[in-house]
């Protein structure tokens, strides 16, 4: 329940799963190995997701349109990421996803965007921008355990123009949707640690109303700045981990 409300937090104050957190713990402390950990993650932030958008929908921080195509098109895709991540390596998966953390990041500290200034302007190309996004990060989320917020939130803030607390509520309306979708494909791989998985959702769904309810508190610059700034954190320790740890043989390629 530590291990989740920790995962919670994290989700509910940024607006993504909690996975990037609870895979780390899920691997170390309780040694499942790196794809039963991305399996049972998913199976887990769900119940982060349900329960930061009660704060965020609340406080009308969620762009539901935006959320229901992209959602739709994330589910679609979830279950193929999954079917993916079984091809590749962990330390692969883990070095690939550092860098684009790391990417993500720097474009956020470089310019804090303003909301409001929509890179991708309304009619037809803002739908195909949803669809794209919705594909993406549901490749994204069943690829690496992960809700697929620290794509969503970016791409929301730097694309769409929401403001950043706006952009995070739709990620969780999005990860409510792309989550389990991705999960059902682990579970067919054998990938879900159902024991766990249960304790762990009730420890998120403590934690990240909570976070949820600071989030919409903080002021916009700060929020965003200190998102890029655990972005960079994320990204250092999943490189370090995956220079430091030998590749597993698991016969993966």
């Amino acid at each position: 329940m530590i291990a989740g409300a920790l995962a919670g937090f994290t989700g509910g104050l940024f607006g993504v799963g909690g996975g990037i957190v609870l895979i780390p713990i899920l691997t170390g402390r309780f040694r499942l190995t790196q794809h039963q950990a991305h399996g049972t993650s998913l199976a887990v932030i769900g119940a982060t997701a349900l329960a930061s958008l009660f704060v965020y929908g609340a406080a009308a921080h969620v762009a539901w349109r935006v959320a229901l195509v992209i959602g739709a098109a994330s589910v679609i895709a979830a279950p193929l990421g999954a079917r993916l991540a079984a091809r590749v390596s962990p330390r692969g998966l883990r070095l690939a996803f550092a860098a684009f953390l790391l990417l993500a990041a720097a474009r956020l500290l470089w310019r804090v965007p303003e909301p409001g200034a929509p890179l991708v302007p309304a009619g037809a190309l803002e739908w195909v921008v949803d669809l794209a996004l919705g594909c993406a990060i549901g490749l994204l989320a069943g690829f690496m355990g992960v809700g697929g917020g620290v794509l969503a939130v970016p791409a929301f803030v730097l694309l769409l123009g929401l403001p950043q607390a706006t952009a995070q509520g739709t990620s969780l309306a999005v990860i409510l949707m792309t989550a389990p979708a991705g999960a059902v494909e682990h579970h067919r791989q054998g990938n879900v640690a159902w024991g766990l998985a249960p304790w762990l959702a009730a420890g998120a769904a403590l934690g990240a109303p909570l976070a949820a309810a600071l989030a919409n508190r903080l002021p916009y610059e700060w929020l965003t700045r200190a998102f890029a700034l655990f972005l960079v954190a994320t990204s250092l320790q999943i490189g370090l981990r995956g220079q430091t740890r030998r590749p597993e043989a698991t016969g993966r390629v």
